[in-house]
């Protein structure tokens, strides 16, 4: 005969637990992409799923690891701190309404935020670099490879 405390259904969410394993293999997917240069940070695939999910409340907790993710691929190659968190914040209160209602073509959309995300990351690191008299973020085509695989990864599975 079970008793009643056999019946009970384990009430854990294993949604924190999720996040929290994603957040650790981005982050040793970030320091693997520093050995090597081929593999891309995913920032586009990021930015696409903030743009997203950014008014679903079930996902800050992604959206607040993504954020710490980009903290950590600035400081590990030498950006400008803080500089995708402006991107955002740029694109969320000037670009966001006037580009949305103007594109309606979802797959254009899907490449027009992973182009975004990949130039005006690069043409704000240039700006800040030059504002604060720092060395100048350089492009090559590994930032180009970068923006063609994440393009592909947005388009096909997102």
């Amino acid at each position: 005969m079970q008793t009643l405390s056999d019946m009970r259904r384990s009430r854990f969410n294993y949604k924190y637990l999720i996040a929290v394993l994603l957040f650790v293999v981005a982050l040793a997917y970030e320091s693997l992409g520093t050995i090597y240069p081929y593999l891309t940070p995913l920032l586009g695939v990021g930015f696409y799923y903030w743009i997203k999910n950014r008014d679903i409340k079930e996902n800050y907790l992604y959206l607040l690891l993504f954020f710490c993710y980009t903290i950590y691929f600035e400081i590990d190659r030498s950006t400008i701190l803080f500089s995708f968190i402006l991107l955002a914040l740029i694109y969320r209160y000037f670009i966001e309404k006037s580009l949305e209602e103007s594109v309606e073509c979802n797959i254009c959309l899907k490449i027009i935020f992973v182009i975004y995300a990949y130039v005006g990351y690069y043409i704000l690191n240039q700006f800040l670099a030059l504002v604060f008299n720092l060395h100048p973020f350089e492009m090559n085509f590994t930032y180009l490879a970068y923006i063609i695989t994440d393009i592909i990864i947005v388009v096909l599975f997102l």
